[in-house]
């Protein structure tokens, strides 16, 4: 029954698609069904995404972390060595003598594995034959000199990263896909061999380790006495000052595996309480680091915890494949994976539901860096995540590349696709907008705007382009015209844009022409209103204008564009500008999902919602569909329209699922939604923004340096974090762009 519902499902068999019934209450009635409560169930559902999730997240920081201080510890010793090399062979010769090789050798070899060894593991670069190296000098020297808690705890870490490898910031992860698919000798069976280790014999060392450290505890509290040689190798020293009561509640909870994690905490917790206390201040950060790796990592085989995780995924989480979603979860339907669809399935995705994103492109994108794909900044790889791989350990979300074209409030189905179906209990429209050129659509061939990945691509084209013409021409009407470009339109976009273009003509291709002067290119920023970012106080609307000027952007506002052509910008009855190159940031307006639905839309074509965002229909509110983000007119902010911004497209989704949530659970339900303003930022160039908290305001570079961290925060995906980071450094410091190319026609 399952296998044929997820092949009816796969083509679009509505009649498998959602509740059975296509009851709205169904989905409630279905889940009260169950043996456990809904309550229950969607707790545990909750908490474990919750958990596992926020592991995932921090591991690899945690990871990071655990190597630098094992690298430093290993580097030290190796650094003291190399500067005293005497007594480095004196101490091989005398105080730790290898009896298979002479003390010169002895001595090379540790020294260089303190000095070399580091440097890999820090790096994660063949961190296993690494991590091998130093744990064998490790445990060498544990046995043949002064046995230390530290050796024991750095070995057990080592021992580890030999069976499970580095975590993402690593040259092992980073290199190991394209080195499995290459022609390296030994590369391919290498990193197969790597993978097996990491999935078959890391969750063994985990739980060896686990039972290694529940033998020392009850070694501590006396429940048995080990013998010298056996004691040589316990951590013992690290529980001095636990109540014995303790050390056995802990060591039995170890050696079970229950609760590792949070055990580990715990552990954590007390040991750092005893030794502020004075019990043991020779205890190093080792054992805190070994103690992360549990947290992170759970507790390996042979444990209740897996046990209990074993059942979790077959009678809660249901992540293992699609097909094995029960058909009678509620269905719910997201249309756009923006960041109020995808805000609204990041917790969607924790109930007991069958989720459907659907999108007419594969991919997320960060609109807000946009203008920096078109500025030859930044890579379209760089803001853009592919959806599936947000969602590949979700068993319950299901991933769709389709444009939706009509929906069926009244049989609750979906048309997307080549006349495919969907039928949903709940429905979730976050399908964003488009740019809109207030009635006079065929400015669009002359006016690109900025709202996909194929549009920066163009502009970033047509504003290089510009260039390259004016140094092959001999006209000085037309190259004064190609080196005119004018910005329609002084929101944040508009500044940012004209603010990037001043900057790449004056700065990163300065020098490189060589019969035209980039940097006399003239950059003009059209508003119609009074002053530029109207939404922001006056005071930052200035400051951002000085900015822009010290740039060289020229300023006009009350200006009314009343047309454009291939070859100038009309402003008013009068004032005409000679450019090819103009850009459009006036204005937008929202996708066609009213139109689908039939519902009430605003002058910009916004879905009118209630106060619970639900869809207002013409002859009534549709209980089973919201609209979310730019898709909706809400007035949720102190009667105001809520702005067209990520914060508060996020927050939409994230209460939406809320009041699924609670109808699921047939608990009363949030109250109206309200829009809370976490402020308004925009940047001008590479050193100065303006940021609007409302009684706090930032200009200049500190506004600069906060608009830097809060979209890197934003960003999906520690790649597309990572190398955003690195090619803002690039480009701030070398002052030169590296992603000048033009790969599309002229738009």
């Amino acid at each position: 029954m399952m296998a044929r519902t997820a092949q009816a499902a796969e083509h679009g068999d509505p009649s498998l698609e959602g509740s059975s019934s296509g009851d709205p209450g169904k989905g409630r009635e279905l889940l009260q069904e169950e043996r456990l409560s809904p309550f229950v169930r969607v707790t545990l559902r909750r908490w474990a995404k919750w958990y596992s999730g926020g592991a995932e997240l921090f591991w690899p920081f945690t990871d990071l972390a655990i190597r630098f201080f094992v690298a430093f510890w290993f580097l030290r010793s190796g650094l003291v060595k190399a500067s005293d090399w005497d007594t480095a062979v004196y101490l091989a010769a005398n105080e730790y003598p290898v009896s298979w090789m002479g003390p010169m050798e002895a001595a090379a070899t540790g020294l260089t594995i303190e000095l070399v060894g580091p440097i890999l593991l820090l790096a994660g670069f063949f961190t296993r034959p690494a991590a091998i190296a130093m744990a064998a000098l490790t445990i060498i020297s544990q046995a043949v000199y002064v046995p230390t808690t530290s050796n024991l705890m750095v070995a057990a870490i080592l021992v580890w990263y030999v069976a499970h490898g580095p975590a993402a910031f690593s040259l092992d992860r980073v290199l190991s896909s394209g080195l499995k698919q290459s022609a390296m000798p030994l590369a391919r069976p290498t990193i197969i061999v790597g993978e097996w280790l990491r999935d078959n014999v890391a969750p063994i060392a985990m739980m060896a380790t686990r039972v290694w450290l529940a033998v020392g505890l009850f070694a501590y509290a006396d429940l048995f006495e080990p013998s010298i040689a056996l004691a040589t190798w316990l951590p013992t020293s690290i529980f001095t000052g636990m109540p014995d009561w303790l050390a056995v509640t802990f060591g039995v909870l170890m050696l079970i595996g229950f609760a590792a994690s949070f055990v580990s905490y715990a552990l954590v917790i007390v040991i750092g309480f005893t030794m502020i206390a004075g019990a043991h201040p020779n205890v190093t950060l080792f054992p805190f680091l070994l103690l992360a790796i549990y947290e992170a990592r759970g507790a390996g085989v042979v444990s209740v915890d897996r046990l209990i995780g074993g059942w979790m995924e077959r009678n809660i989480l249901f992540d293992r494949d699609y097909s094995d979603i029960p058909a009678d979860w509620p269905h719910i339907v997201v249309v756009g994976a923006g960041f109020g669809g995808l805000a609204a399935v990041e917790r969607l995705k924790r109930l007991p539901v069958r989720i459907t994103l659907i999108d007419k492109r594969n991919y997320h994108l960060f609109q807000p860096l946009l203008y920096q794909i078109a500025t030859a900044t930044l890579n379209p790889a760089d803001i853009a995540t592919p959806i599936r791989s947000l969602f590949r350990a979700d068993g319950n979300v299901r991933v769709l590349k389709g444009e939706v074209s009509a929906i069926d409030a009244e049989a609750k189905t979906i048309t997307y696709g080549e006349n495919q179906t969907l039928q949903f209990d709940k429905l979730v429209l976050a399908t964003g907008a488009t740019h809109s050129y207030f009635g006079k659509d065929e400015w669009g061939a002359f006016a690109p705007g900025l709202k996909t990945i194929e549009d920066g691509v163009a502009v970033r084209a047509s504003i290089l382009n510009a260039f390259e013409q004016a140094e092959a021409c001999d006209d000085p009407e037309k190259i004064e015209r190609l080196l005119t470009f004018v910005v329609v339109g002084a929101g944040p976009t508009g500044v940012e844009l004209a603010g990037a273009i001043a900057e790449l003509a004056r700065i990163n291709v300065a020098r490189e022409f060589r019969t035209v002067d980039p940097a006399t290119a003239r950059v003009i920023l059209v508003q119609s209103g009074d002053r530029i970012l109207p939404a922001f106080p006056q005071e930052l609307s200035d400051k951002a204008a000085a900015s822009l000027e010290d740039l060289g952007v020229e300023i006009r506002t009350g200006c009314r564009v009343t047309d454009i052509a291939k070859e100038h910008v009309q402003i008013g009855d009068d004032a005409r500008i000679d450019t090819e190159t103009v850009l459009w940031a006036a204005g937008v307006t929202a996708s066609p999902a009213a139109t689908w639905l039939g519902a009430q839309a605003d002058r910009s074509g916004r879905i009118q919602v209630n106060d619970y965002l639900r869809v207002k229909g013409k002859d009534g509110v549709f209980e089973d569909i919201f609209a979310i983000g730019d898709t909706a007119g809400s007035n949720a902010w102190n009667g105001n329209p809520v702005p067209g911004l990520a914060p508060a497209a996020k927050q939409a989704g994230a209460y939406v699922s809320r009041v699924v949530e609670a109808e699921l659970l047939d608990v009363e339900c949030p109250g109206p939604f309200e829009y809370k303003h976490q402020g308004s930022l925009a940047t001008i160039g590479r050193k100065s923004a303006v940021a609007d908290f409302g009684s706090l305001k930032l200009s200049g570079n500190s506004a600069w340096w906060l608009w830097g961290i809060v979209h890197v925060g934003f960003l999906t995906g520690m790649r597309n974090r990572v190398t955003v980071v690195v090619n803002w450094m690039w480009n701030f410091f070398a002052q030169h762009s590296g992603v000048r190319l033009i790969t599309e026609k002229q738009v």
